[in-house]
């Protein structure tokens, strides 16, 4: 465990998201949509991981990629699971949007990152976050999140489909 988890945990990223979404209008500015944010969707379908270190046999990918890194090395191996969510790092002083990946015994471990950070998100289907980007003639944001308004929307206004959830069954 480095010493972020000890002083910060997971909680403080869910109390963070608790606090953005309790901000928002009230009543709500789309009220036929499900979620208004990113953040109310991370934090009804989302939960807090534990961190690992990245395993040797693994090695560390471009900072600033996490995106693409985790969907990478999720494609290339059906054990890891690729997970979008808010995670907080020693260096940044507030949650921020951030991908990583689960082991299949459920720890968090992140590709891009020196160091493991705290999580909190919502582990997606390899299979489902590659037909979202298969039908995305944009691939500058391949955020499933934040690049959704390339679909107008959708996961706001409808929530994940049954199918977006990964298998944690394994």
């Amino acid at each position: 465990m480095n010493t972020l988890t000890k002083t910060v945990s997971g909680e403080q990223i869910k109390r963070y998201l608790e606090s953005v979404v309790a901000a928002m209008e009230v009543p709500p500015a789309r009220p036929h949509w499900k979620y208004q944010r990113y953040e109310e969707l991370v934090l009804d379908c989302g939960f807090i991981m534990e961190p690992q270190a990245l395993p040797e046999t693994i090695e560390c990918g471009a900072p600033k990629f996490g995106y693409w890194n985790c969907q990478q090395l999720a494609f290339a191996d059906n054990s890891l699971t690729y997970v979008e969510g808010y995670a907080l790092h020693a260096d940044v002083g507030f949650p921020i949007s951030h991908a990583w990946l689960l082991t299949p015994d459920g720890y968090a471990i992140d590709p891009t990152w020196d160091s493991p950070g705290c999580y909190f998100g919502v582990p997606l289907s390899t299979t489902w976050v590659e037909s979202v980007l298969a039908t995305r003639t944009r691939m500058d944001d391949i955020n499933i999140f934040d690049g959704n308004y390339i679909e107008k929307f959708s996961l706001l206004k409808e929530g994940l489909p049954v199918d977006a959830f990964a298998n944690l069954l394994r």
